[in-house]
């Protein structure tokens, strides 16, 4: 499965961290995240969670996860997820990686409902 940012900052922040971890602990394949989601979630650790940011990187970078650095198909897919759908720069690299790789992509971020991949995403409540 492909990690998205939403995914991790929830397990320090919201109130589905729960759903997310019981997703990545019954899920048997590989676990991945783009680097560009990585960045993306140091960026935001770094704003919100300033104290322990480091802590926190330090857990995520020894989690398991593979990380993959993107290439230029990862690029070409990544800019037509932003022309088809729109998503934002990290989520067009969540998607990106996802087609590559045939994973679903565990989010939290609603904006993936309009795309084409199989999604991992708590079902709707009448809040959202």
């Amino acid at each position: 499965m492909v990690i998205d940012t939403s995914a991790v900052l929830s397990l320090f922040e919201e109130p589905t961290a729960q759903w997310i971890l019981e997703q990545i602990e019954s899920h048997d394949g590989p676990l991945l995240m783009s680097t560009v989601n990585l960045a993306e979630t140091m960026i935001l650790l770094r704003s919100r969670l300033r104290d322990e940011a480091d802590r926190i990187e330090s857990q995520l970078l020894g989690a398991g996860l593979n990380f993959v650095a993107p290439t230029a198909e990862h690029a070409r897919l990544a800019a037509t997820a932003r022309l088809k759908f729109p998503l934002n720069l990290g989520d067009c690299f969540a998607y990106a990686l996802s087609a590559i790789e045939n994973q679903p992509i565990l989010t939290l971020d609603e904006d993936f409902r309009r795309c084409d991949r199989p999604l991992l995403i708590p079902p709707r409540t009448k809040n959202n």
